[in-house]
């Protein structure tokens, strides 16, 4: 009887409930279904009318439009969006749908325009009156002087269903307060099966109808695919195949890797001489599919890119490169094309002179093992991965910082961890030294300097210069100077011995920051040391020209020669020789000084003298002579051994 009794309350309750369902179906409005009320409380199934896949896009500046997009398996009659800055709806803003048949699905898009910045926009999704989803929302992206933007980036999507799902909810159950989000491509397995795009949306839905979305191409997309009929974006390059947008005060350039590369390396630097005038662009991202620099072994370098972007990157500043198609994540240090890199630092840098690159391919498909770590990247992971980037401003303190953060999940799903975390700060101005350059040579007078105080890629307004200084040899003095060129204090100068000496240049600001830069320069005032090995002074010489033997001992030697009789000419020489032997034979007998002379490249100069005869009389030279003395004397010596032998074989 109980058992009868509950059976009757349930079905006059499933019948109340399907009258007043009836009743509203019919009702001449739009039926409103807050966000956490289920459609599927609501509706019996989902059928081919249904919305789904539902992901928020963007063509132009997103701080003012955004579109909505999604699909059904059979073409709906009344596509359109309802939206409102009201939670319920009330002033029922109406905007239709536009539809596209591709592979028995229909895609819908809806462009949103004339939007407020950083304003949440309430919104429902209608194929019918009888065929629509829940009330959802997103919030506009903000102006371009925002003070705090929070992004994300993953790629490598592709294959596995489950992981890339369970990863985008673990996303949004913890960074549900993203602005946007950008994938490196592989979004699907084949693009040219358009029931994986309906399913890849479906399993991102969670993200993709809150969050608005950018996608660059990779490889899996395929060139002869849908992507381009799923995924609406910019077309400021070419058919979106490329493209650069700017939220908040960073500017962002996708490139495609996949595609004739080198068409883009001109609009490339367009974008890039855009973004460096722009007194808004305080970070630079570019992101592609395929990476310029590649530890996996069975993959190189894209040495195109690396001799064609590369120095574009580097000449126009771009903070971070980010990259997908190796299935793990992969942070550089700030490198130069040439893989140049400071180690001295993995997870702080202040002022990076060169872009740091990002792998980030764990996000669904199959991961790859790690080969051998490259030493130009501090952090290098196997795993199911996101990357979290907040970007934030201090007008007060004029700095600008990008917190980083990569996020991985285990294999059960279990609550995420952090894997990598960095920070960038940039702020102030740098001291650059144009001139003298590092390790040149000087002598007794002082060196004169060129040095700027550039500003790092900050607002115009946020610098204002202070003082400027240098210090000598890290001493306690500063010697105070004004404009950007002067001469290092000869005073201070001349009490540097010789050697090396420390220069650093000193600049702050209102704020009372300081900035420096140093070089090393050499200091040369010694005379080169001389040494007369050969001849001696008195000696006598015939008409053969005397040989000479000089030794100079000077580390930055730049000439030596000889005079005779204190006479202007110079007789130049690079190794120890003879008097020139015409200069000799014109010469009459008597004395005559020899000079010899060093010089440094300072000029620095030094020089010694040797007094000798000319005696055309001599049969032979002195140092013929010399030699007939001691053959002589050694005849005579082995003469006189032979008598004495002799001597006592006699007495024997």
């Amino acid at each position: 009887m109980t058992h009868l009794n509950r059976s009757k309350k349930k079905a006059i309750k499933l019948i109340l409930f399907s009258l007043i369902l009836i009743l509203l179906l019919n009702f001449n409005q739009h039926v409103i279904i807050q966000d956490n009320v289920s459609i599927e409380k609501l509706l019996s199934s989902d059928n081919e009318f249904t919305p789904k896949g539902i992901r928020l896009t963007a063509t132009e500046a997103p701080n003012e439009s955004i579109i909505i997009s999604w699909y059904t398996e059979s073409q709906a009659s009344d596509p359109e969006v309802v939206y409102s800055k009201d939670s319920l709806l009330g002033d029922n803003l109406t905007e239709p749908a536009l539809v596209n048949g591709v592979d028995g699905t229909y895609i819908y898009n809806v462009y949103l325009s004339d939007l407020d910045a950083n304003t949440t926009y309430f919104y429902q999704v209608y194929s019918s009156s009888s065929d629509y989803r829940e009330i959802l929302n997103f919030t506009t992206a903000s102006n371009r002087t925002v003070s705090k933007l929070k992004f994300m980036f993953f790629g490598d999507s592709r294959t596995q269903r489950e992981q890339r799902s369970e990863l985008v909810e673990q996303a949004m159950e913890n960074f549900d307060d993203i602005d946007f989000f950008i994938h490196t491509g592989d979004i699907v397995e084949d693009g040219t099966i358009q029931s994986q795009w309906n399913a890849y949306f479906d399993d991102i839905e969670p993200l993709s109808r809150k969050a608005l979305g950018y996608f660059i191409e990779g490889n899996h997309e395929k060139l002869d695919g849908n992507m381009y009929e799923n995924i609406l974006l910019p077309s400021n390059g070419i058919n979106s195949y490329y493209y650069s947008f700017n939220i908040g005060p960073v500017n962002f350039i996708g490139l495609n890797t996949e595609r004739d590369r080198t068409i883009q390396t001109s609009w490339l630097e367009t974008e890039l001489q855009k973004a460096q005038q722009d007194n808004d662009t305080l970070w630079k991202c570019v992101y592609m599919h395929q990476p310029i620099f590649n530890s996996m072994p069975n993959r190189q370098d894209l040495n195109d890119l690396i001799s064609e972007w590369c120095p574009l990157f580097e000449k126009y500043d771009v903070d971070l490169v980010f990259a997908g198609h190796n299935h793990y994540y992969e942070r550089s240090y700030p490198m130069s094309r040439f893989k140049f890199f400071d180690s001295s630092s993995s997870y702080e840098f202040e002022n990076p002179s060169n872009p740091m690159y990002v792998i980030t391919g764990g996000a669904g498909a199959p991961l790859y093992e790690l080969a051998a770590s490259p030493d130009y990247a501090p952090f290098y992971n196997s795993t199911y991965h996101f990357v979290i980037v907040d970007v934030n401003v201090d007008d007060i303190n004029e700095k600008t910082s990008l917190n980083f953060e990569t996020w991985a999940m285990p294999d059960d799903y279990s609550n995420i961890y952090l894997i990598d975390n960095m920070t960038i700060i940039k702020r102030g101005a740098e001291v650059n030294i144009h001139k003298p350059v590092d390790y040149n040579l000087y002598g007794k007078d002082s060196p004169e300097f060129n040095v700027t105080i550039d500003q790092f890629k900050l607002k115009p307004d946020w610098f204002t210069l202070n003082s400027t200084w240098y210090k000598i040899n890290e001493s306690s003095t500063n010697y105070l100077y004004t404009g950007s060129t002067g001469k290092i204090d000869q005073d201070a100068w001349e009490l540097i011995e010789n050697g090396t000496a420390i220069i650093s240049f000193w600049a702050n600001d209102s704020l009372g920051n300081h900035y420096s830069s140093e070089l090393t320069l050499r200091k040369d005032i010694i005379a080169p040391n001389l040494t007369l090995e050969y001849p001696e002074s008195r000696l006598q010489f015939g008409k053969e020209s005397p040989n000479f033997i000089i030794i100079v001992n000077e580390f930055n030697l730049d000439k030596i020669w000889y005079t005779i009789n204190i006479s202007n000419e110079k007789y130049f020489f690079t190794s120890n020789s003879s008097i020139e032997q015409s200069l000799w034979s014109n010469l009459p007998d008597g004395s005559y000084r020899i000079s010899f002379f060093a010089n440094d490249t300072m000029n620095n100069t030094a020089h010694i003298d040797v007094i000798i005869e000319k005696r055309e009389s001599i049969a032979s030279e002195p140092e013929s002579d010399f030699i007939f003395t001691i053959i002589y004397y050694s005849v005579f010596s082995l003469i006189l051994i032979l008598a004495v032998l002799n001597m006592f074989r006699k007495k024997k």
